[in-house]
């Protein structure tokens, strides 16, 4: 009976929460172990192309011309069901025999696009969370393997990943995102709310009066401390769980002294 319960809440821990989210990727999970997690594009080629990375979140949702990931792009786009990603998967990424759908659990780090955008999203159909910096391996709960269009079996889990962490944790709310919008200089939604109540000065000028760069600059420089606090977040956040194992510890080491 013991294990049949502990069969059961194992299963319960690692199962697929409504609250989670998914990405089709044709990068295996031992390359995304190797790498740390799913990065961006931008933070994979900018070293070697010496550009900065785009973090402006319009930039992101349109892509290229061609409908491919910029190559200087910052964020990770993720979905919100398993079957708008095997969709989304199979549109993409049909000709390969074989790619992956990682699951992956909410935190502030994903920004919802259609949310942010409003009517200015691109895509709205693909119902896109945009993970700004890419997701760490700690916060993919696992993956589905697709082969040949179909997804076989179960989500394998990923036992790095760091329950600990993210239970709990919520995607960020639309007004945190609105400041990342990244429209271009002129854009008619930042003279509309609720953009046009954090628009800088520098994107507001009139479509026949552009200042080069200077409103992706903005947003640039924004969204990486906004990247910089979720990174500190985390570290405080895993801090405190390492305490609070080490007083539940000394607990159970003074109780069992006691016994």
């Amino acid at each position: 009976m013991i294990k049949h319960l502990l069969l059961f809440f194992v299963f319960i821990s690692f199962s697929v929460s409504a609250n989670d989210f998914f990405r089709a990727d044709t990068r295996t999970p031992s390359e995304i172990r190797q790498a740390g997690g799913l990065l961006p594009r931008g933070q994979q080629e900018a070293y070697e192309r010496g550009t900065p990375i785009n973090i402006n979140l319009y930039d992101h949702a349109r892509g290229t011309v061609t409908g491919n990931t910029r190559y200087n792009d910052g964020y990770v786009s993720t979905t919100t069901t398993l079957r708008q990603a095997h969709l989304i998967g199979q549109n993409l990424l049909g000709s390969y025999n074989e790619y992956y759908i990682y699951v992956v659990a909410p935190a502030p780090n994903l920004f919802d696009v259609n949310g942010v955008l409003g009517r200015y999203s691109p895509y709205p159909s693909e119902n896109e969370f945009a993970a700004l910096g890419g997701i760490p391996l700690s916060q993919i709960i696992g993956w589905y393997r697709v082969s040949f269009g179909v997804i076989e079996g179960g989500m394998q889990r990923n036992r790095h990943y760091r329950r600990d962490l993210f239970q709990g944790l919520s995607v960020a709310p639309n007004h945190d995102g609105y400041h990342l919008a990244g429209f271009p200089d002129g854009f008619a939604a930042w003279r509309e709310l609720p953009w046009s109540a954090f628009a800088p000065a520098a994107c507001e000028h009139d479509y026949m009066v552009r200042i080069l760069d200077a409103c992706d600059s903005y947003t640039n420089r924004i969204s990486k401390n906004d990247l910089f606090a979720f990174k500190r977040f985390m570290r405080i956040r895993s801090s405190l769980m390492i305490l609070q194992s080490i007083e539940d510890d000394l607990q159970y080491n003074e109780n069992k002294d006691e016994l």
